[in-house]
C-alpha cells in the first residue's frame, strides 16, 4: 500500500532517502538536468524563511521512499497560489505514486484556502511523461521557455569574436561582484529586479508582482549567498543611473551546473549592445569562480525573439522546452472521514437529517484552519463518536465533488476516508446531543455488509455499500481511489 506523508527534513536519513527520489525522477532521460542541489534543498527545508514556506512530501511503500514532492507556497503575496513538483523514479512509474502525492496537494491547498496550482515540466521530446501526467491532471501550458546550455569552460576562441564584434561601450560604465549586493548599489539592484518581474514573458501564468524593497533584497541574497555564489554585473548611465543588469549563480554544492539567470536592459536603453557587454564582463567573474562545472544553463521564452538571437551568439543551444503549467480548482472544503469496522465488519455510520430526508455518512468532517487530516479525524472521531484514531490510518478513498449545498461559503467538499479498525466499544463523543443536532447528526448505527446491500436507504458515498464490499473482499486499495458524488 501507498502512504503519503510530510517529511521531517531534520531527519537526515530520511530526506536524504527522498531527495534521491526526487533527483531520480527530476534526470531520467533528460540531457544535463538541473536539479536543485541536495545541501541547498536541505537547508531551505530546515531553515524556512518568511517569504516562501516549501514542504517535503514522500510516496511510502514499507517505509521505503518511492516518490517525492516539493509543494511550496507563498506567505505574503500570490496567496491563492500553490506550486507542486512531482518526481517519480521511472521503476515506480505507472504505479498510481503521482496521483496519489496529487491527491495530498490538493487536500493541503484546499486546507489553506488557495485554488491556483501552478509547476514546471522540462520536455525533451514528444511524447514525455511529466507532461502526459500533467495534461491528465487538468493542467494547461501558459508559457513556454528554450532551457539552453553552453559546455564549460566557455570557448575562448568564441569569446575573443564576441568581444571583438561587440564594439565600444560607449556613454556607460560597468560594475561587477561576486556574492551579496554592495550597499552603494542596492537600491538600484532592488529597483532593477522590480523592473525585470515586470519585464519578464510570463505568458497566461498568474502572478502577482511585488516591488523588490533594500529590504527584501537583503533578506533574499543572505538566504541565497549560503547555497549559490551570485555573480553580477550591472551598467549604470555616466550619471549614475541603473540601466541593466546580469545575474549568474555558481551552486556552491553543484560540481557540473553554473545558472545563467536574469538579463535585463531597460527600455530606454536598448539598442546600444548593452546585454552583450554585460554578458561578457560576467562571463569573465565565471571564468573567475568556476571551479568544475561543465554546463552554463538559461532560460529564453520563445516569444523573445532578441535574447534567442543573443543567446544564440553566445553558443547556447536548445535541450528541451521548459513548460510553465496551471490549473484552477474550485474551492473546496477539506474533510477527514473514518470507515470504522469492528471485528465483525460491522461498520459505524452517522445519521444525518436533511430536508431531502436522513442520509447515513462515516464519523468526521471538515478540517480547522491549519489542522492536519490526521489531527482532524482525531478530533472528528472523539467529538462525534468517542474513538481514536490511529497514528498512519490506511488511506481508503479521495472523493471531490463540486456542486451547490455540500458546504455553505465553498464550492463543493474534498472528502479524504480512513479505515479505522476498532474493538467494540460504547458510542459517544465529546459533544453534547444538542450539539451533535445542531450539524445535522441524529444518531448512529453498526451496520453490515448485508444490511447495507439490502437497504434503500441513502449513503455518502452514495456507492458506500458497493465499496464496502469490495473493501472487504480485496482489502484496502494500493493507492486511495478516487470517487464520484
Amino acid at each position: 500500500m501507498i502512504s503519503v506523508r510530510e517529511i521531517d527534513p531534520a531527519d537526515l536519513a530520511l530526506f536524504d532517502e527522498w531527495y534521491d527520489a526526487l533527483r531520480a525522477g527530476v534526470v531520467a532521460g533528460r540531457e544535463a538536468a538541473l536539479v536543485v542541489g541536495r545541501e541547498a534543498l536541505g537547508f531551505s527545508l530546515r531553515n524556512p524563511g518568511p517569504l516562501k514556506r516549501r514542504l517535503a512530501v514522500g510516496a511510502f511503500e514499507d517505509d521505503r521512499v518511492l516518490g517525492a514532492m516539493l509543494f511550496e507556497y507563498r506567505l505574503t503575496d500570490n496567496l491563492d497560489t500553490v506550486e507542486v513538483e512531482i518526481d517519480v523514479p521511472p521503476q515506480h512509474r505507472r504505479r498510481g505514486i503521482g496521483t496519489a502525492l496529487w491527491q495530498w496537494a490538493v487536500t493541503r491547498a484546499a486546507q489553506l484556502g488557495r485554488t491556483i496550482f501552478q509547476t514546471e515540466v522540462g520536455v525533451p521530446s514528444e511524447p514525455w511523461p511529466g507532461a502526459e501526467f500533467a495534461a491528465h491532471l487538468g493542467f494547461s501550458v501558459e508559457h513556454v521557455e528554450d532551457h539552453l546550455v553552453v559546455p564549460l569552460p566557455y570557448d575562448v576562441v568564441l569569446l575573443d569574436e564576441l568581444r571583438r564584434t561587440a564594439g565600444v561601450l560607449d556613454g556607460y560604465r560597468l560594475t561587477s561582484w561576486a556574492g551579496v549586493c554592495p550597499p552603494e548599489h542596492q537600491q538600484a539592484y532592488a529597483d532593477l529586479h522590480t523592473a525585470m518581474d515586470h519585464d519578464v514573458p510570463t505568458g497566461g501564468m498568474t502572478r502577482e508582482v511585488v516591488p523588490w524593497t533594500v529590504e527584501k533584497l537583503q533578506a533574499s541574497e543572505q538566504r541565497i549567498d549560503r547555497s549559490y555564489l551570485a555573480l553580477v554585473t550591472m551598467a549604470h548611465t555616466l550619471s549614475g543611473e541603473p540601466a541593466g543588469y546580469t545575474l549568474m549563480y555558481l551552486p556552491r554544492g553543484d560540481d557540473s551546473h553554473a545558472q545563467q539567470d536574469d538579463t535585463l536592459v531597460l527600455r530606454e536603453h536598448r539598442g546600444h549592445n548593452l546585454g552583450t557587454h554585460l554578458k561578457l564582463v560576467n562571463l569573465d567573474q565565471l571564468a573567475k569562480h568556476r571551479t568544475t562545472q561543465r554546463f552554463l544553463h538559461t532560460w529564453t521564452a520563445l516569444s523573445n525573439g532578441p535574447m534567442q538571437k543573443v543567446n544564440t551568439r553566445f553558443g547556447f543551444r536548445s535541450i528541451e522546452e521548459h513548460r510553465e503549467l496551471e490549473l484552477t480548482y474550485p474551492r473546496l472544503r477539506p474533510a477527514a472521514r473514518a470507515v470504522v469496522l469492528d471485528p465483525a465488519d460491522r461498520i459505524l455510520l452517522v445519521r444525518f437529517e436533511f430536508p431531502s430526508g436522513p442520509l447515513w455518512a462515516t464519523p468526521g468532517g471538515g478540517l480547522e484552519a491549519g489542522e492536519s487530516l490526521r489531527d482532524g479525524l482525531h478530533r472528528e472521531l472523539q467529538e462525534e463518536v468517542g474513538l481514536d484514531a490511529p497514528d498512519h490510518p490506511q488511506h481508503l478513498w479521495h472523493q471531490e465533488v463540486v456542486a451547490e449545498g455540500h458546504a455553505t461559503g465553498y464550492d463543493g467538499v474534498i472528502n479524504d476516508y480512513f479505515l479505522v479498525r476498532t474493538d467494540p466499544f460504547t458510542v459517544g463523543g465529546t459533544l453534547t446531543e444538542a450539539e451533535l443536532q445542531a450539524e445535522n447528526v441524529h444518531g448512529h448505527r453498526w451496520w453490515t455488509l448485508e444490511e447495507l446491500l439490502a437497504t434503500e436507504a441513502r449513503f455518502a458515498p452514495r456507492a458506500l455499500p458497493l465499496l464496502l464490499q469490495e473493501l472487504l473482499q480485496n482489502g484496502p486499495p494500493t493507492i486511495p481511489t478516487q470517487l464520484a458524488l
